[in-house]
């Protein structure tokens, strides 16, 4: 007889599609969350609000990648 150890499951990878909005990219994550958890009802605002947090972590680590703008004008 074998045992099995239990796994930690692995952070989840946000996939994103950079071309709907934020609110639709949450909706998506949320939506996700909630199957996850086993589709139970009665969590939908925290399911939200962590999609929410992970979508905005997101963006921000996007636009951190990217580094500052670069101002159009030039010095001579």
């Amino acid at each position: 007889m074998t045992t099995k150890t239990p796994h930690k499951a692995a952070a989840p990878v946000l996939q994103v599609n950079e071309n709907v909005s934020l609110e639709e990219l949450i909706a998506e994550r949320a939506h996700e969350l909630w199957q996850q958890l086993g589709r139970e009802h009665g969590s939908d605002l925290t399911d939200w609000l962590q999609a929410e947090r992970e979508v905005n972590e997101w963006h921000q680590k996007r636009l951190e990648a990217k580094g500052p703008p670069r101002s159009k004008l030039t010095s001579h």
